[in-house]
């Protein structure tokens, strides 16, 4: 056996052995969706005595599942859309525009990146929620899960353009195109392998937040899935079972959006980490 072949089974074992670690958490939590509470609080990694689906009827049914799936879906969306239109934009000028003033915002980005949400925890409920009364509102979740996604979103981007050649926006100003018209026609095009690589960390994130929208999201028909699931728990109960049949609900469509856009995520991750 040659030492390509060896390095290959080798690289193989140790890949399908990270996937099972991964994958036994899931497959733990998919098992005890069939169960009862009991059964699971009695065993909880072995499998169902026998398969019922009454699980996921009283976790759709206890959640306002689609209600809930609808807000969840409302907030990402903007998020990503707000996120992305204003970080491409900031990473292009930070690269090109080599003022003062831009090295002191874009190391301000980067020392935000350090600090952990907990510090703007109070002071975006004071503002947004207090001062502003604005919560409840889904947009304005979407608007702060935005902003505090830039700073690293544009790190990224950043990093993205500096390796794009200057020359793209000589040729462009020599054809007559601004410094927008350049960003829109020229360089945000190529930046589609990155995009896809922020968009996905972006959209993740957002999509399984749970404590920021709990902090503005405290009525029943404004809660997200990852709020949703908290039904399940009392201050006397907790109905473990039909909370697994919830969690695994608000999985499936992150799953489905993968698997549809599997190729243009994977093709957009691999080039998006290359290039930059």
């Amino acid at each position: 056996m040659n030492k390509v072949k060896r390095n290959k089974i080798v690289a193989f074992i140790i890949t399908t052995m990270v996937l099972i670690l991964f994958m036994v958490p899931f497959f733990i939590l998919v098992i005890n969706t069939f169960k009862t509470t009991a059964e699971f609080t009695r065993a909880p990694f072995t499998l169902p005595t026998s398969f019922n689906i009454d699980n996921y009827k009283v976790a759709i049914q206890r959640m306002d599942f689609f209600n809930a799936l609808k807000n969840t879906a409302i907030v990402t969306i903007v998020a990503v859309l707000l996120n992305t239109f204003v970080s491409t934009m900031a990473g292009y000028l930070f690269a090109r525009k080599r003022w003062k003033i831009n090295k002191i915002f874009f190391i301000a980005f980067l020392a935000s990146m350090v600090a952990p949400f907990q510090v703007y925890m109070i002071p975006l409920v004071k503002i947004y929620g207090g001062m502003l009364g604005l919560s409840n509102n889904l947009f304005m979740v979407a608007f702060i899960a935005a902003g505090l996604n830039i700073p690293f979103a544009v790190f990224l981007y950043h990093g993205f353009v500096k390796g794009i050649p200057e020359e793209l926006d000589e040729a462009a100003r020599i054809d007559g195109c601004g410094f927008a018209r350049t960003f829109f026609n020229i360089i945000l095009p190529l930046l589609k392998p990155i995009i896809i690589t922020v968009v996905v960390f972006v959209a993740l994130g957002v999509w399984n937040d749970y404590l920021m929208s709990s902090l503005f999201l405290t009525k029943m028909h404004t809660r997200t899935l990852a709020i949703a699931t908290q039904t399940f728990l009392t201050n006397h109960t907790a109905e473990y079972a039909p909370m697994m049949a919830g969690l695994l609900l608000g999985i499936i469509p992150v799953l489905i959006f993968y698997l549809v856009g599997q190729k243009q995520i994977i093709e957009g991750v691999v080039a998006g980490s290359v290039k930059g």
